[in-house]
């Protein structure tokens, strides 16, 4: 075991058989590159680890391996179940998938106003198979996928404490990790969601988590498609590993 490193906090969304048009570059990845990448992070000697890991290292209590990276999975897509599931239950990693508690088994409504297609989200018997691995953690993501920030505090707080309920009750874990929709977050949203009982909350602010991070704003690293040669972007490859390994966190 080592002294602190910086942890990359990956954030995905959908694991999509195909590469879709440009407009949804954010929200997927292709079946083949997150292969690819879950694979590359093993032969790396990345090591994923859960939240509370993090948390407790933080806290001084353990150490964290020489490579420590934490795989999150935003909205809970259904493409999860067989893009991404075999291969991380094959290499036993650890993963936290973020679920919008009122749209499980449905779909992802809120980008319709963007022009976009909605795609489809896990059901519950879904998300039960994954869960019996005990590989992965479902946490909330609100109850409807609002801006939080844009919102009455007192609606922000319902949105976060009721989809708790929910996958608590429906899941039987605690439910101690929350992902801010679209990013959207204030000191007051934070404060919130920390009076409400998590332990620890994910923001959309490019970074890695350092030793002295606030618990309740978390960075993470994008990940999304990107073509295998890119004039934007350079070779998809090389544009991972600037991603986690080189990028500067450009956080005060």
């Amino acid at each position: 075991m080592s002294n602190w490193t910086n942890v990359p906090i990956l954030m995905y969304h959908a694991v999509e058989d195909e590469a879709h048009p440009r407009p949804y570059k954010h929200l997927h990845v292709t079946k083949t590159e997150f292969e690819w990448q879950m694979r590359s992070l093993k032969k790396r000697g990345y090591q994923p680890i859960t939240f509370e890991a993090l948390l407790s290292a933080q806290a001084g209590t353990t150490t964290l391996p020489p490579k420590p990276v934490i795989l999150t999975f935003d909205d809970g897509y259904d493409d999860l179940f067989a893009n991404a599931f075999p291969v991380l239950t094959e290499l036993q990693f650890p993963y936290t998938v973020f679920l919008v508690s009122s749209l499980v088994g449905k779909t992802n409504e809120w980008v319709a106003s963007e022009g976009l297609t909605p795609f489809p989200l896990l059901p519950w018997d879904r998300i039960k198979v994954m869960q019996a691995t005990g590989f992965a953690s479902f946490q909330p993501h609100t109850i409807t996928h609002p801006h939080l920030a844009d919102m009455p505090l007192r609606e922000a707080r319902r949105e976060m404490s009721e989809s708790r309920d929910v996958l608590a009750q429906e899941l039987g874990t605690a439910m101690d990790v929350f992902c801010y929709p679209f990013g959207s977050f204030n000191e007051g949203v934070a404060d919130a969601a920390r009076e409400i009982g998590y332990k620890c909350s994910v923001t959309t602010q490019f970074g890695r988590a350092r030793k002295g991070d606030d618990p309740m704003m978390l960075p993470r690293v994008s990940i999304y498609h990107i073509p295998p040669f890119s004039l934007d972007y350079g070779p998809a490859g090389l544009n991972y590993w600037w991603r986690i390994e080189t990028r500067k966190d450009k956080r005060p």
